[in-house]
């Protein structure tokens, strides 16, 4: 009797320490969907930002390549190179540190760590990726400070660098852009040809960047935020 009463406690015991865990880790997938949908919300609006870049860019490299170096309009480059770099990522890593911390992905499975891992790996993969790109960005922005003459208003500038689509067609804007009679720094055509080297070489990583790194990784946090919800059973 003694020992059934042992087994029986040691059943009854491991069936609670088994529920308690099963529901820490329900609660672990919750917040850390909700990490991943903010990071998804983060990603989506750094590729707008890069994609703004991308296409300044393009626009740079057509202007720049059809006018000589002395036709070249200071405000034309001061608008199209604001936006020279894209944010630092934002990543909700708390709930998955926890996890890591206290033991608990293991209880996760197989199956579901892997994802995970992934996710991980690849977020952190980006943030190596932001490191190489700031490099190359300050590369530029030196360049860039040898020809653009950048004394225009702070609020001026801010507008184009937090609103540039809205504020490039108000009426104001192209008013101002069109009487705007700064020069450049230099209207060397080697270091033009420099600078412009730097800011394409600069759009073929940030085209990577946008449509083929965090594209992924956008759709990899959706799937594992659906693959959580459907295997721990919450909205």
């Amino acid at each position: 009797m003694l020992f059934l009463a042992i087994t029986l406690g040691f059943f009854v015991e491991n069936k609670r320490e088994h529920y308690i865990e099963t529901q820490r880790v329900k609660e672990f997938a919750r917040t850390l969907a909700f990490d991943i949908a903010s990071d998804t919300l983060n990603m989506s609006y750094i590729t707008n930002r890069i994609n703004i870049q991308i296409k300044n860019t393009d626009s740079l490299a057509v202007y720049m390549k059809s006018h000589k170096p002395h036709e070249i309009r200071n405000i034309v480059l001061f608008t199209l190179t604001i936006l020279d770099r894209y944010p630092a990522y934002r990543w909700s890593r708390s709930t998955l540190e926890q996890i890591k911390n206290s033991g608990s992905l293991r209880y996760f499975g197989d199956t579901m760590v892997r994802y995970i891992s992934s996710y991980d790996a690849l977020s952190r993969h980006m943030d190596e990726d932001h490191r190489n790109d700031e490099e190359m960005a300050n590369r530029a922005a030196a360049s860039k400070d040898k020809i653009v003459d950048i004394s225009y208003s702070n609020e001026f500038a801010q507008s184009l660098y937090l609103h540039f689509d809205s504020t490039i067609k108000t009426v104001n804007y192209q008013k101002f852009a069109a009487n705007d009679k700064t020069p450049l720094l230099t209207t060397d055509s080697i270091t033009l040809k420099i600078f412009l080297n730097e800011k394409l070489n600069i759009r073929r990583n940030l085209y990577i960047r946008a449509n083929d790194e965090l594209r992924s990784l956008i759709n990899q946090g959706r799937r594992l935020i659906e693959k959580l919800k459907n295997k721990y059973h919450f909205k």
